[in-house]
């Protein structure tokens, strides 16, 4: 009866297997990040939390970028209907992202990236006929106005339905593109999640202290703001420290310089803090991971997953310290972590300049730019979907200024982070367009030669700790018992302009900002600020602490950031030391944390 019942089970496994197998050879999913030859195409990561996925953008300033390629294998030749999914980034009242799609060198009829539709969907673009079972994809960019692709999809059949919501599509690229289990990357002292600033004097200081530290980056590169992707210069003071101890690290990997960000990449020292990092015997570096799953044993957080940006794949990590260097705090959010969004309220936090009602206004996100000046007049016509600028209003620039941001509440930081960016680039182009157009004696020459599709956010979520540190702390110069990061930014918040909400309502993207204590305000904050305080084992630095949002303005400069992480850092070895929490190294050990640093 055994045998029998064994043989059956085999029979059912054969069976199933049979069915996966034959509905792969009828259907085929090709993902635009995976392509072997991206060509001028750029692989965009920003959004997966939104859209699910890495795709390919071509970002090619006005002029047409080269095709991506690669090769796929159809195990049947024949008939295929094909979806592609994409977006029209811009349809006022239909955008500019056009491209097509040639297999082996036949276009298809239907021109992708103009639909009207914001949303990213699959589009059904007709059939082709397979006819060898290795057959070149082309992407083929029309415009060089960021068109984007995620994926295109094959089936034999007329009546496939695709998934589109965030879940399933994740499930259904790990089944179609048949991705093994996740990697088990082990087991760490210390996780750090975000490569920022913050995050890399975390994980040196704990490394250096003797802990198994693994760095979580999900860009390519280190310095998250404050790197040649996003351009934002480092600034405060790293010498009014109350703790001389502090800033050491941060000084190490500093670039050293101050004032608009969009200035020759080299000097955002990539190479340098990336070195930094892998000489250090103690750190795991895992670059283009995302981390996107948190592993909860009750208030605690036990491992993270994350997919690999490049491949796809799942890498799994166990720790037993966290800490939430991401600026979105994204682990934060993932585990559970009280949080706040906006601007509270004048009777939650008895601040005189916050507004009588809580609502959803943050600082802004900008993208910066630059053009330079060449030996030929070129053109850069005025479209449709651009921005409208006049002769009233427009902006005589050759490169981007701090203040010229997007958001304001009118944009969720992070939930429309691509809108965000993408009416950065209307803005952008169509400024540009007005003074190639209307300017041609003076701009003509001109070129638009940088403009990052990467967006440096000022302001999104905050995990709360035990201390809420406010503006009425900062003017006060409160003194808690563990104040041990010192700041020197006056309180710095940027509004839309008055004049820019004239002529664009609702779709701000300049700024004004009033700070008059601007790197001259020292004050020092609580280590209480630095660790949440409802997941026992979760440490934040950046601009995710526990600050309201007038006190954000003053704690969220890169230099500050990166003291920050430096005492998250060593608070990480002293909790490891102790076998404590954040919040009992508080409780039990603080005399040991502040002579740590004296």
């Amino acid at each position: 009866m055994g045998i029998r019942i064994k043989r059956f089970m085999f029979v059912c496994i054969c069976l199933l297997w049979g069915m996966i197998i034959t509905a792969h050879c009828q259907s085929v999913l090709v993902e635009a990040e995976l392509f072997k030859n991206k060509g001028g195409w750029s692989v965009d990561t920003q959004f997966i939390d939104q859209m699910g996925s890495p795709y390919l953008l071509a970002h090619g300033l006005g002029e047409a970028v080269k095709d991506a390629v690669t090769e796929v294998f159809f195990q049947q030749t024949g008939i295929y209907y094909v979806w592609v999914r994409t977006k029209d980034w811009a349809p006022y009242p239909k955008g500019p992202g056009k491209f097509r799609i040639a297999i082996d060198g036949e276009e298809l009829e239907q021109t992708l990236g103009a639909s009207g539709d914001a949303e990213w969907k699959w589009y059904q673009c007709g059939t082709v006929c397979i006819n060898k079972q290795l057959t070149e994809i082309r992407l083929k960019d029309l415009t060089g106005f960021d068109g984007r692709c995620d994926a295109l999809f094959f089936s034999k059949s007329k009546d496939t339905k695709l998934p589109d919501d965030l879940e399933s599509l994740r499930l259904f690229r790990q089944e179609m593109l048949r991705l093994p289990a996740p990697y088990n990357e082990g087991e760490y002292d210390f996780i750090v999640v975000g490569g920022g600033v913050a995050g890399i004097c975390a994980a040196i200081q704990a490394a250096r202290l003797g802990l198994k530290v693994a760095l979580i980056n999900n860009r390519p590169v280190l310095g998250g703001n404050s790197s040649s992707e996003i351009r934002v210069p480092t600034d405060g003071d790293l010498f009014k420290n109350r703790y001389s101890k502090i800033g050491a690290i941060m000084r190490e990997i500093d670039n050293g310089f101050a004032g608009v960000g969009n200035k020759d990449a080299s000097m955002y020292r990539d190479d340098w803090r990336w070195k930094i990092i892998k000489n250090e015997k103690n750190i795991s570096l895992f670059e283009n991971m995302h981390v996107y799953a948190a592993d909860m044993d009750g208030a605690v957080i036990s491992g993270v997953k994350a997919i690999n940006t490049n491949t796809l794949e799942i890498h799994h990590f166990r720790g037993q310290l966290f800490a939430d260097c991401t600026g979105d705090a994204s682990l934060g959010l993932l585990a559970g972590a009280d949080h706040l969004y906006g601007r509270e309220s004048r009777a939650q936090t008895g601040e005189p300049e916050a507004p009588e009602q809580p609502d959803g206004l943050t600082m802004g996100t900008s993208n910066q730019w630059y053009a330079t000046l060449t030996d030929e007049a070129s053109e850069f016509p005025i479209e449709e979907w651009m921005l409208k600028f006049t002769s009233d209003y427009h902006f005589e620039l050759t490169k981007s200024v701090w203040n010229w941001e997007t958001g304001f509440g009118n944009f969720h930081t992070v939930e429309d982070a691509e809108r965000i960016r993408d009416h950065n680039f209307r803005v952008i182009y169509g400024n540009w367009a007005y003074l190639k157009t209307y300017m041609k004696d003076k701009y003509g020459k001109y070129k638009l030669a940088y403009l990052s599709y990467n967006a440096g956010k000022r302001e999104s979520y905050r995990l709360i700790g035990d201390v809420l540190l406010t503006g009425i702390d900062v003017k006060n110069k409160v003194d808690y018992p563990d104040a041990i990061v010192t700041a020197t930014w006056g309180i710095d918040l940027h509004y839309p302009d008055k004049r820019n909400s004239k002529y664009f309502p609702g779709e701000e993207f300049i700024a004004y900002a009033v700070h008059p204590d601007k790197r001259k305000d020292v004050y020092t904050f609580p280590y209480r600020c630095l660790y949440s305080r409802n997941i026992e084992n979760l440490f934040m630095a950046g601009r995710n602490i526990s600050v309201t949002h007038i006190a954000l303005g003053t704690v969220r400069v890169q230099r500050t950031t990166g003291m920050m992480g430096e005492v998250i850092g060593l608070a990480a070895f002293l909790c490891s030391k102790n076998h404590c929490s954040p919040r009992q190294l508080y409780t039990n050990h603080l005399k040991e944390l502040l002579d740590s640093v004296l």
